[in-house]
């Protein structure tokens, strides 16, 4: 997008998000007043003074949305401190445009961000660099592409032998080849065999060429070239504005891909810019993937989950700023500027006394429907704090525990010796055996089936405590490195990471790239991860704390209570006991 500048008075006017300062440009003779440059705290501070010397040059913001960081006046002298005081004409110096920050919009010379920055869609974020998380989109720097599963990482591209940039593109005229770069005069592979890569394109000894703009596409429809695309069995150039869009829906700067077709983005009602990026202030990337105003209430939170209004808070569940007082989507109220989470499995009793998919207010503090509410002996059923567990006829205790060597079968514990129901047989030392075969359980330490395992080898369960269902058998679950217990619970503070059922002790490493460490059910990393109302972990931690899933949008929500969504395990969908999932709800 080109970003369009004006003058006033001599100055350059530019949108607020890029400019913090004034000008300080002047007459050819005679004194003038400049603005000085922004002081240590941001503020701006006039001041006057005499100039003698050229007029200062000013240009237009470059196509790919990025902003000059300085501008030059043919001479003059000045000087100004850190008060933001200015005295003179221009004399090369900051021309106040503000860039390479955070959510500020890249410069155009020197440094693009500030370290540990990169620019992303023509605004400096905290993701998108080398070895750092995806952008949202899978969206990375100028010189990374995404790769892995889930979020992703930003890995160096188009070098010999690594993936290709975005718009298909390598270095030093290189073919991108299946996804990977091969240098000029190497082999064009299974794009073109026996062919040779020359300046992008693919060539063979008897002069064939493919891949490169306007040649026939080569085998399997591919372009080989930077910004070509296969379209009707011709490399055509695209990635420009109103072209078509490069393979993986990539644009050239200043454009995003919207309807196959690459358009200018980042400015009012236009949309977004790779990495869910908008360069205009005032602007945010809304649901629907355009640009909107930000910041009031009821409005799209503006980049850094901000809101304009004062003691408005940024509800993480939606993304959208609402009223001090308010009730947020995370169930809690909007505080201080901030939506606090409360009436989930571990989290504070909303209210002081309430919690939400039927869970009990112990000490403060939120314990699910079906888990202990003691050291032993009670358990939460439905609301109810004090009802007896364990015992032949009474609901199961947490992890599916039981008394006397008894079974949890639906939740309610079978004495040893009774029928555990249907073709199970009789419970005998907390598993179900009928005639010479047994489930639900482990027998020295060896895991058995699980028990009811339905078409698909979904569906199982596990009748003895501490164990859960995980590959069609019952293995020891809820300790650091086993397997996650019923509910994605661990013990004493454990992290599950869902990905691949398995818990984390408090205090070790969260799996996964920057997830930090585990701490009371979730883990450490970008702020804090995988509690409800928290963002979803990196692959394959996800969301971390009992009785949560990711809700799409990235962010984790209870699940498994009365009127919850289902969890979801690699067993099928569940919900706490005592309820059942029906269509997608806990009823």
């Amino acid at each position: 997008m080109k970003l369009r500048w004006s003058t006033l008075f001599g100055c350059a006017i530019v949108p607020a998000v890029l400019y913090a300062a004034g000008c300080g440009g002047s007459s050819n003779t005679g004194t003038g007043a400049g603005n000085g440059d922004a002081g240590d705290d941001g503020s701006l501070a006039d001041g006057s003074g005499s100039s003698s010397g050229g007029d200062a040059t000013t240009s237009d913001a470059p196509s790919d949305g990025k902003v000059s960081d300085a501008k030059t006046g043919d001479t003059g002298t000045g000087s100004g401190g850190d008060s933001g005081s200015s005295s003179g004409g221009d004399s090369g110096g900051d021309s106040g445009v503000v860039c390479g920050a955070a959510n500020q919009v890249c410069c155009a010379t020197g440094t693009e961000c500030t370290t540990g920055l990169a620019c992303v869609g023509g605004v400096c974020q905290s993701c998108g660099g080398s070895g750092q998380t995806c952008c949202p989109g899978r969206a990375c720097d100028a010189t990374d592409a995404c790769t892995g599963n889930g979020a992703g990482t930003c890995t160096p591209c188009g070098g010999s032998s690594q993936v290709c940039c975005p718009g298909t593109s390598c270095t030093g005229g290189g073919c991108c080849v299946g996804g990977f770069c091969s240098a000029s005069g190497s082999s064009c592979g299974n794009a073109a065999p026996g062919a040779t890569c020359n300046g992008g394109a693919c060539t063979t000894d008897a002069g064939v060429v493919c891949g490169g703009v306007g040649d026939a596409c080569c085998a399997n429809n591919q372009c080989t070239a930077a910004n070509t695309a296969c379209l009707g069995g011709t490399c055509q150039a695209c990635g420009g504005d109103s072209q078509a869009c490069c393979p993986g829906d990539t644009c050239g700067g200043g454009l995003a891909c919207h309807n196959q077709v690459c358009v200018a983005c980042g400015g009012a009602s236009q949309v977004c810019c790779a990495g869910q990026a908008c360069t205009t202030a005032g602007l945010a990337c809304n649901g629907q993937g355009f640009c909107t105003p930000c910041g009031g209430t009821g409005q799209t939170c503006c980049p850094g989950s901000s809101c304009s209004a004062s003691g408005d808070c940024c509800d993480p569940g939606t993304n959208a700023c609402v009223g001090s007082g308010a009730t947020c989507s995370t169930a809690g109220t909007c505080t201080g500027g901030t939506c606090t989470s409360c009436g989930a499995p571990g989290q504070t009793c909303c209210n002081g006394t309430t919690c939400g998919g039927g869970g009990c207010c112990v000490g403060g503090t939120c314990v699910g429907s079906g888990q202990s509410t003691t050291d032993g002996g009670t358990v939460c059923d439905n609301g109810d704090a004090g009802v007896t567990c364990g015992g032949a006829g009474q609901a199961c205790c947490a992890n599916n525990s039981c008394g006397a060597g008894g079974c949890c079968v639906g939740g309610v514990c079978v004495g040893t010796g009774t029928t555990c129901g249907g073709n199970l047989g009789l419970c005998t030392g907390g598993f179900c055996v009928s005639g010479g075969n047994s489930c639900g359980g482990s027998v020295g330490g060896t895991p058995q089936q699980c028990c009811g395992i339905g078409p698909g080898g979904n569906g199982g369960f596990c009748t003895q405590g501490n164990t859960n269902c995980q590959g069609g058998n019952c293995v020891p679950c809820g300790g650091g490195g086993q397997a996650c217990c019923a509910g994605n619970s661990c013990d004493n503070g454990g992290c599950c990471m869902s990905g691949d059922n398995v818990c984390v002790s408090s205090g070790s490493q969260c799996s996964g790239q920057n997830n930090g460490s585990c701490s009371a059910g979730g883990c450490s990393g970008g702020g804090g991860c995988g509690l409800v109302g928290q963002p979803v972990c990196h692959d394959p931690a996800g969301c971390t704390a009992p009785f949560s899933r990711d809700n799409g949008n990235g962010l984790c929500v209870a699940c498994g209570g009365v009127g919850e969504v289902c969890c979801d395990s690699g067993q099928g969908r569940y919900c706490a006991e005592p309820y059942a999932c029906s269509q997608g709800v806990c009823r």
